[in-house]
């Protein structure tokens, strides 16, 4: 009877607990059970490194969140790093962590969020593209009482023959308004999150800092690298090359000292060029200036 009693309250918890209900599966499983249920889809995608994505558990275990939830979609969480994350990671724009989505019953993308949202504005999300919202505007406006109409004089002569003036074309029903409190802001991979991330992170974040253009990608290519004790493999030395940025730094005197092998894996000319153009800018912008030793050492390196 003890047992049996324990057994009931553990289920109890997992089925009544204050919390969104996610199933780990694969996408063609998801809209699977999203039609035999007749549901949209909410997705929640995280990584064991994102600490924003630990941020979120406290949201979905927001009472109301959880019970809407948990009554009109299939809920889904996504590990990034799992045998799930490809098919989920090609057909959708997920780039950000977290990324949240919400789907239609077919699997057909509705809405992308790539930031933290609080428990209350998922919510307006989850219940405007499930049409709730829409069907409140409609049922407020048809329980509206009519206005009252002013009795109008009986006129002792005949009025005039009044043609009736075309219909107003009706007005579609007013989006609501979403109004968002936006605590966090857009995050590319958690860039520069506390702790120590995963040196495939790290270094996809490089590439990804590159495109912003600020200068930010030198320090996280230097992350990446104090990580790696063998420079040497393939992926490391495309790597280094591609974040060569002055003739004065590690990943230069790398690449001198190993000219052969990157000149093999990337070929001659574009070497030659890389070399020639940090070269140069050390001799016509560097500051200190270098000296005679360093000029003659700098030119050795144009063959």
């Amino acid at each position: 009877m003890y047992r049996f009693l324990v057994l009931f309250i553990f289920i109890s918890a997992n089925l009544w607990g204050q919390s969104v209900r996610f199933t780990e599966s694969s996408l063609e499983t998801a809209i699977s059970l999203a039609k035999s249920q007749n549901k949209n889809i909410f997705i929640d995608t995280y990584a064991s490194y994102c600490q924003p994505c630990k941020k979120l558990e406290k949201e979905f275990r927001d009472e109301e969140l959880a019970q809407y939830l948990n009554d009109n979609f299939v809920s889904i969480r996504v590990d990034m790093e799992g045998a799930n994350a490809a098919d989920y990671k090609e057909r959708y724009p997920i780039v950000f962590l977290p990324t949240m989505l919400f789907l239609s019953t077919e699997g057909n993308l509705r809405m992308s969020i790539d930031h933290l949202l609080q428990a209350k504005d998922i919510l307006k999300m989850a219940k405007y593209l499930n049409g709730d919202e829409e069907k409140k505007i409609v049922a407020a406006e048809a329980a509206a009482p009519s206005p009252p109409v002013a009795e109008t004089p009986v006129a002792e002569t005949p009025s005039p023959k009044v043609t009736p003036a075309a219909p107003e074309p009706s007005n579609p029903t007013p989006t609501p308004k979403i109004e968002l409190d936006e605590s966090e802001g857009k995050i590319l991979y958690v860039m520069g999150q506390d702790g120590q991330l995963p040196p495939h992170i790290l270094r996809e974040e490089a590439y990804f800092r590159m495109q912003l253009m600020d200068g930010s990608h030198h320090a996280t290519a230097d992350k990446y690298l104090a990580t790696q004790d063998d420079w040497s493999t393939e992926v490391n030395m495309k790597f280094v090359h591609d974040f060569l940025n002055d003739a004065r730094s590690d990943k230069f005197e790398y690449l001198i000292a190993n000219r052969s092998a990157f000149e093999k894996l990337i070929g001659k000319e574009q070497i030659a060029q890389s070399i020639q153009i940090l070269v140069n800018k050390e001799l016509e912008r560097a500051f200190p200036r270098p000296d005679k030793k360093r000029v003659k050492q700098l030119k050795s390196y144009l063959r």
